[in-house]
C-alpha cells in the first residue's frame, strides 16, 4: 500500500516543479522531501522524478501517479469535511422511526424545521410502531424513534435504549356527528359501557390498552374491528359502526362528519418519548432532531385543541 504522505509530497512537487516549493507548502525541509519521494519510488519500484538544472520534472510513472494522489487527496479532503459534517450534525445521515399518530403532526412539524435548519442531513423516515421502534434502534436499524407507554402497559426499553419524555397525549373518543355523545363536551370511560369499538391498534403490546382500560371501568368492551389504519378507524366510526380513542396528537386530522369527545380516564394518556442509542456515542443529528421535535411539541400545546 502506497504512503499517502508520500503520495501528497510527491502532488507537491507535480505542482511546483521543486522539491523546495513542495518543502514550504509541507513545511519540511528540501531534505525530508527529497527522502519522502525517495521512498515513495521503493514503494513504486518505479523512478517518479527526474532531477534538471531548474529543479525536478515527473516521469511517466510519476506523472500518472501524482494524477491518482490528487484524486485521491481530494477524496480524503471530502472525507474529512463529511466527518465534520456528522460530527457537528450538519452532514451525514438520520433514520428517524415514527408511529401512526405521531405522524399526522407532530413529526412533520419536527422534520419541516429539521430540513430547513439542517438541509444537508440525508433524512430516512420509517413508519414503525413503538414496539418496532424500540427494536430498530436497539439493533441499530433507526437512529432515532418515537415511542410512546400507557400508565396500564409499561414500556419495555431494550438494553443499550435510551428515552427522553417529549410530551402527555391524552386519548379522547371519537363519535359520528349524530352520536348521542356529540353534543358531551366530555364523557367517563364507564358511561361506554354498552358501545361497540372501532380499535385502532391490531397487534404489540398497546393492543391491551383498551380491554384493561375498561375491564377496570368495569366492562369489557365489544370491539368491532381492529386496524392500525387510522383512515379505516374514522371510516367506520362515520359509518356507525362503532366509537373509537383517538390521541390528541391526530385530533387536528378530525374530518368534520365526526366529532371528538374529551374523555376522564388517566390511564388512557400515554406519554411520547424519543429513543436514541444510549452508547458512549451520540449522533449530534439525532439530538438535533429532538430539540425540534420538543419545539413543535410546545407548539401544538399552545395550539386551541379541537372539540
Amino acid at each position: 500500500m502506497l504512503n499517502v504522505p508520500r503520495l501528497r509530497a510527491l502532488y507537491e512537487v507535480s505542482r511546483h516543479g521543486s522539491f523546495t516549493g513542495a518543502a514550504e507548502v509541507l513545511r519540511l525541509t528540501t531534505s525530508a522531501v527529497s527522502q519522502q519521494i525517495a521512498l515513495l519510488e521503493r514503494e513504486a519500484g518505479a523512478q517518479l522524478v527526474e532531477r534538471h538544472a531548474r529543479g525536478v520534472r515527473l516521469t511517466e510513472p510519476g506523472r500518472v501517479l501524482a494524477r491518482h494522489a490528487e484524486n485521491l487527496l481530494a477524496e480524503l479532503r471530502a472525507a474529512d469535511d463529511a466527518l465534520a459534517a456528522v460530527g457537528s450534525g450538519e452532514g451525514g445521515r438520520l433514520r428517524f422511526g415514527s408511529f401512526t399518530t405521531a405522524n399526522a403532526a407532530l413529526m412533520p412539524k419536527a422534520v419541516a424545521a429539521f430540513r430547513s435548519a439542517f438541509p444537508q442531513v440525508e433524512l430516512t423516515l420509517l413508519e414503525a410502531d413503538s414496539d418496532e421502534g424500540l427494536a430498530q434502534v436497539a439493533e441499530h436499524h433507526l437512529d432515532l424513534a418515537l415511542v410512546y407507554e400507557f400508565p396500564l402497559v409499561p414500556m419495555i426499553v431494550p438494553a443499550g435504549v435510551t428515552t427522553s419524555p417529549l410530551l402527555q397525549d391524552a386519548l379522547s373518543i371519537v363519535v359520528p356527528a349524530g352520536h348521542p355523545l356529540a353534543g358531551r363536551a366530555r364523557v367517563r370511560l364507564a358511561e361506554l359501557a354498552g358501545e361497540i369499538w372501532v380499535q385502532g391498534v391490531r397487534s404489540g403490546s398497546t393492543a391491551e390498552v383498551l380491554p384493561q382500560a375498561c375491564l377496570r371501568a368495569g366492562f369489557e368492551p365489544r370491539v368491532a374491528f381492529r386496524t392500525d389504519d387510522q383512515m379505516t378507524v374514522r371510516g367506520l366510526v362515520a359509518a356507525g359502526v362503532g366509537i373509537a380513542l383517538t390521541p390528541w396528537l391526530a385530533m387536528a386530522a378530525t374530518p368534520p362528519d365526526l366529532v371528538v369527545v374529551r374523555l376522564d380516564e388517566p390511564t388512557l394518556t400515554r406519554t411520547v418519548f424519543a429513543a436514541t442509542s444510549s452508547g458512549p456515542y451520540r449522533l449530534p443529528a439525532a439530538d438535533a432532531m429532538i430539540d425540534h421535535l420538543r419545539n413543535a411539541a410546545t407548539e401544538m400545546q399552545d395550539s386551541p385543541r379541537p372539540r
